[in-house]
Parts: structure tokens; sequence; C-alpha cells
């Protein structure tokens, strides 16, 4: 409150030195400008009288006006003649500077008071740093930009947007959905098809399904190599059963894997796993559509598309009969199920899975907490 009030102090004083001209007084140099304009008025009077009285002639006596006319305005012209109009306003200029002094001042103060906030605390530069944005609830940043795409659903750029932020906070199904929305209105890029793809088997629970394989094969068409697609289908191989395929694969890309790469160790985990699966004597024979069905699967139609992705959950489903201590595979199945529908399936592969790993405690709780998460109980 008491800085506002200098404030208002501060601009009255600003106001009166600026309209102190306007209430100073004539100078000599004014009286003296005055004075020359009293003499010129008197010649003209004397001239005018001589000509009424006819001593000079009226020719001389215009000549004699016209002179002193002349001097008359080159005497205003100068900074005394100036000063003397200006001694000749009107005296209460003094009221009028004083009075707009006060009047401005009262203005400010009356249009804060108004409009301003004299209690409002002080804001450090910490906290503008840390906005309301910044600490609004991730939720909330997310439900507003829902909204503006439940009103604008071809916003590609809003779609691009929240599509990363779903897949961060495991909202797998979201964001495989918002991916593939950018890619469809902004056109499929490398980064957008990946983007789908992975949300598209983390949402399967690792299984890369037929939509994520399509979208892989798509990204080495667009850049040839890309060591995580070709990854992403050397694993779909391993789930298809194809293990000798897969493993040729695996090996390929690790070859091709600069030394610094730190998904390396990944690549030499699966050649492992699958080199000691065929080594237990698994048969390599594939459950999976062949690779003249994957080339043809963009023809297909969504239930013929359906059928071939129930077909390769059936797949695992067989393999899992002969190896039930594959705790992954059980993972992979019961999830796949309840993505499909097949909520019953989904049941009783839980149950197959709990009784083929009965006694390994760490397996039991990973299903319990997979059966949780899907709505099939504990």
């Amino acid at each position: 409150m008491l800085l506002w009030v200098i404030f208002a102090l501060m601009t009255s004083v600003v106001l009166i030195a600026v309209l102190a001209p306007l209430s100073r007084p004539a100078t000599r140099a004014d009286d003296a400008g005055a004075g020359a304009l009293e003499v010129y008025r008197d010649q003209l009077a004397e001239v005018e009288a001589e000509r009424a009285g006819g001593l000079v002639e009226t020719a001389e006596a215009d000549a004699a006006r016209v002179e002193i006319s002349r001097r008359l305005l080159a005497s205003a012209a100068t900074p005394e003649g100036t000063a003397g109009a200006a001694a000749r306003m009107p005296q209460h200029r003094t009221s009028l500077a004083i009075a707009a002094a006060v009047l401005v001042t009262l203005s400010s103060m009356a249009l804060y008071l108004v409009y301003g906030q004299p209690n409002m605390p002080s804001f450090p530069a910490a906290d503008r740093q840390s906005g309301p944005l910044t600490d609004a609830p991730v939720g909330q940043l997310i439900a507003k930009v829902e909204a503006r795409l439940r009103a604008e659903p071809r916003d590609g750029d809003g779609w691009a947007v929240i599509a990363p932020i779903y897949f961060k906070l495991g909202r797998y199904r979201d964001a495989a959905n918002a991916y593939a929305h950018a890619a469809e209105i902004k056109g499929e890029t490398v980064d957008r098809l990946a983007g789908f793809a992975d949300a598209t088997v983390f949402s399967a629970d690792g299984i890369v399904t037929e939509d994520a394989r399509l979208a892989y094969q798509k990204i080495l068409k667009l850049a040839p190599g890309q060591p995580q697609a070709r990854f992403w289908l050397a694993l779909a191989r391993e789930q298809d059963g194809q293990l000798n395929e897969a493993l040729t694969e695996y090996k390929a890309i690790l070859a091709a894997a600069p030394a610094e790469a730190s998904w390396r160790s990944s690549i030499e985990q699966r050649i492992a796993e699958v080199s000691r699966r065929q080594s237990g004597g698994e048969k390599d024979t594939p459950r999976g559509p062949t690779a003249q069905d994957v080339a043809a699967a963009q023809q297909l139609s969504d239930e013929q598309r359906a059928q071939m992705i129930a077909g390769m959950v059936d797949g695992l489903a067989r393999r899992l009969e002969r190896d039930g201590k594959d705790l992954p595979g059980w993972l992979r199945l019961v999830n796949a199920y309840a993505v499909l529908g097949r909520e019953s399936d989904a049941r009783a592969a839980l149950a197959n899975a709990r009784k083929q790993l009965g006694g390994d405690d760490k397996a039991m709780a990973e299903l319990s907490a997979l059966a949780q998460r899907l709505g099939l109980g504990s």
C-alpha cells in the first residue's frame, strides 16, 4: 500500500516539473517587447493624425504605415516579441498547471484501486518458473488434449503429441490408436509406424501381432536394415515356432550391430534362448502365417486378419501344451486371449499355467499380477 502511494507522489512531482513553465511569470524581456509594440502603435497613430491634418499626402502616409507595419511584424517575430505575446496569456495558467497535476495523479490512483490488486503477495521468480501449466496434474493436461481431439478428430498434430504420452503412461492401446490416427492424417513415417507397432506389441503383452508385423515391414521399406524392426520381426518368427529362421536373423542383426550398441545384450539373450530351445529338442514347425501370407495380409479384411491372429494364438497354445514350463509363453497366451475377447479361454489358460508351474513362487506371482490387471481375478 505504501509503495503505490510513493509512486503517486513521484508522479505529482514529475508533472509539476513538466508543467512549471506554464506558471512562470513574465520576464523583463517580455516587458521590453511589449514596450516596443506600443511605440510602433503610437507611430501609426501619429501618421494617421498627420494625414488627417493635411500635413502629409495620402500616398506618403500609406508608405509610412507600410514601413511601420513591417517593423511591427519583424519585432513580433523576435524572441522579445514572442515573450511579449506570451506575457499577455491569461494569468490563471498557474492554476491550470496545478489542477492538471492533481487530476492526473488522482486519476491514476483511482484506476489502480479499481483495476489493480494492491494486496496481492509477491510472485518470486522461482514460482514463476513453475507456473500453473507445469504444476497441473498430467491427467488434466491429457483431458484437455482429448477434449480437443474429440472436437477436432482430424487434428494430426494433436494425435502425434498425445501418442508418446499414452505410451509412457502404460496406456498402450490408446497409444497405438493415437499413432494410427497420426499416421493416417499426417502420413506414415518411421517414427509413427514404430510407435504404433511398439504400442501394439506392448498392449499384447509382448506378442508381435499381425498389425505390428505389417508396421515393422513398412519400416524396413522406408529405412532398410533398421535394427529394431528386424528384431521384432525375428521375435515374431520365434513366437511362431520358426526357430531356425529367428536364430539366423538374430545372428545377422548382431553381426551388423555397432560394438557400442546398448541393445546387443538383448540380441545375445534371444540367441541363447533360441539355442537352448533348439537343443531341448523343440521342433521348428511354423505355427503362424507363411511369408506369402504376411505379404498378402495387407489385402485381408478385418475378419480375415482376426482369423489369422487367432491362428497364431492357437499355435502358441499348442506349443505350450508340449512345453508347459514356459512362463513368458503363458503370459503372452493369457494376455492374447484377453485382447481377443476370449475370456473363458484366458481363464482356462491361466488355470493350466498355474497347474504346470506349480511350486514356482515367482511364476505364480507374475500370473496373479497379470490376472488382476486383466480383470480375471487374482
